[in-house]
């Protein structure tokens, strides 16, 4: 197998690293993870309470933000302090429904002249 060198094997390792963010990202509870955080620090026992998920569950979904970079934890006293670790995830947060909202508008204009043609040919 041929080794890849220079600017290719920069850019899949670029789209490796890429693809890691997106994989944390692409789970429902780590995207509702990421929105409590966005409005401030909060503990794991805050968070229990927002998502009423086992705790082994949210341990499993804060490691995976943790590894990829994604959220950061200090500890105070007996709690552990999770935050975004930074605010960029919050802007590609944003980024991504903006997207979803474009295509559900998308789908209702088609959705809408369907049923238009629908209903002529009654």
């Amino acid at each position: 197998m041929k080794r890849k060198t220079g600017k290719s094997a920069q850019a899949g390792t670029l789209y490796e690293l890429q693809a890691e963010i997106c994989s944390a990202l692409a789970n429902p509870v780590r995207l509702h993870i990421l929105d409590l955080l966005s409005g401030g620090n909060k503990t794991s026992t805050d968070l229990l309470k927002d998502l009423e998920i086992p705790k082994a569950n949210l341990s499993q979904h804060l490691a995976v933000l943790k590894d990829a970079g994604i959220i950061r934890a200090r500890k105070e006293g007996q709690f552990q302090i999770l935050s975004l670790s930074m605010t960029k995830i919050k802007d590609a947060c944003s980024i991504v429904r903006a997207v979803l909202v474009e295509r559900m508008a998308n789908e209702e204009k088609k959705n809408s002249e369907l049923i238009k043609e629908l209903r002529a040919q009654k």
